[in-house]
């Protein structure tokens, strides 16, 4: 783990840094379950709650893998793409029309004022459009150099900004509340921030125990007496 000292200098001189969405910028995680739920109304109770089993351990990953998921081992079936993108397109509809009744937090919206948008990147495994349109409802979308989603995955959207912004992977920092974000971060060599607040990862507290690499923050607040006071 790193010390509060060297995560705040790490961040200080960071060209960029990367923010998750869900559970991160938006207090999200929740109402996309409940999306998740009612998409797949219909099927058995107990197909659903492996769906949340699966759904809950794999945050950051797309819906369409979510989903195809779903329809290839939970529920299978014969047009396993054809009831995949239906499924995305219904959830889709819940989920951008739950982001309407939902502010973003203030303490992610004070650390990327504070950072400057030059260096604020978004990268999160819900629909890039979806984001973008979300983004800018909320008149938020100047704060970030870029928001990024899938279809490309959350390590594909991380090596894209690097490269572009000749940003060596260690110099950079990700805060994130899934596995996939401490995944993404291993493999590349992204230092991970770990914000546990908002976060439904059930594993992490054995995944990151004794990692390198990786900072936590119980919750913003904590996180942005870290990064902002000296």
């Amino acid at each position: 783990m790193t010390s509060a000292g060297e995560l705040g200098e790490r961040y200080r001189r960071a060209p960029c840094v990367f923010f998750d969405c869900d559970g991160v910028i938006f207090d999200s995680n929740g109402f996309k379950i409940e999306a998740m739920r009612r998409t797949l109304d219909g099927h058995q109770p107990s197909q659903v709650a492996q769906m949340e089993d699966f759904w809950r351990s794999n945050g950051g990953v797309s819906r369409f893998v979510k989903f195809e998921h779903f329809f290839t081992h939970i529920a299978p079936q014969a047009d396993v793409q054809g009831h995949m993108r239906a499924a995305c397109a219904r959830f889709g509809a819940l989920s951008r029309a739950a982001y309407d009744e939902k502010e973003p937090l203030p303490q992610a919206l004070r650390l990327a004022r504070a950072t400057g948008a030059e260096r604020c990147h978004v990268v999160s495994g819900a629909a890039q459009s979806e984001l973008v349109s979300v983004f800018a409802a909320k008149n938020i979308g100047g704060l970030f150099a870029s928001i990024l989603g899938s279809p490309r995955t959350k390590l594909e959207l991380c090596q894209g900004v690097l490269a572009e912004r000749r940003c060596p992977p260690s110099d950079a920092i990700l805060i994130g509340d899934g596995a996939m974000d401490f995944r993404v971060c291993r493999e590349l060599g992204i230092h991970f921030v770990y914000l546990e607040q908002f976060s439904e990862w059930a594993g992490a507290e054995a995944a990151l125990a004794g990692a390198a690499g990786v900072s936590i923050a119980s919750r913003w607040d904590d996180l942005l007496a870290l990064l902002l006071e000296r």
